[in-house]
């Protein structure tokens, strides 16, 4: 009887399905180098599974005192087509209130990885050091089953109302 009752309870749990993410390709590209520049871009291999990205902008123009973004999830299927929601949101604001539950999700991935991790104004470059993909696995994979695929997160970062950068990561879920 106990043995049929635990059966049952273990078809009643919710079921949680995370793959192996692994980034495929990073592009970081600045619209005006006089405002910011890329030094580093990089994805380095730890090993063959594990793999981390690093990045550095350079600022030229500071302090940066409101800075919007703009995240796209896209799959690929004959081309990158929509396959989750599209955020937009105010960053300077995002930071002191953190209330979007997707965009607290998307930054929790960098935060420990980044010196993003005040509020505005920023006086200082920003550095993407050593992210690992298994923030991404802990992160959207707790909330959303995400079939096996290859995917991109195409992020666009704007100031003073004129967009400045664009930085698009490819991932592989397997």
């Amino acid at each position: 009887m106990l043995k049929l009752m635990l059966a049952n309870l273990w078809l009643t749990l919710p079921m949680m399905c995370i793959g192996h993410v692994t980034f495929t390709n990073l592009n970081c590209s600045s619209y005006n180098l006089d405002y910011l520049s890329f030094p580093t871009c990089q994805i380095k291999a730890v090993n063959r599974t594990h793999k981390y990205i690093n990045i550095y902008t350079k600022l030229n123009e500071l302090p940066i005192v409101e800075s919007w973004v703009h995240v796209k999830f896209r799959r690929f299927d004959n081309g990158y087509k929509p396959f989750f929601l599209d955020l937009s949101y105010d960053a300077c604001k995002f930071l002191k209130q953190q209330k979007n539950i997707v965009a607290r999700t998307f930054y929790r991935t960098f935060q420990s990885s980044s010196n993003m991790n005040h509020t505005c104004p920023y006086n200082h470059d920003i550095i993407v050091n050593k992210l690992f993909t298994g923030n991404l696995e802990a992160e959207f994979g707790r909330f959303i089953p995400i079939p096996n695929g290859a995917y991109a997160i195409f992020t666009e970062w704007t100031t003073k109302n004129i967009s400045r950068a664009s930085i698009k990561i490819y991932i592989r879920i397997s």
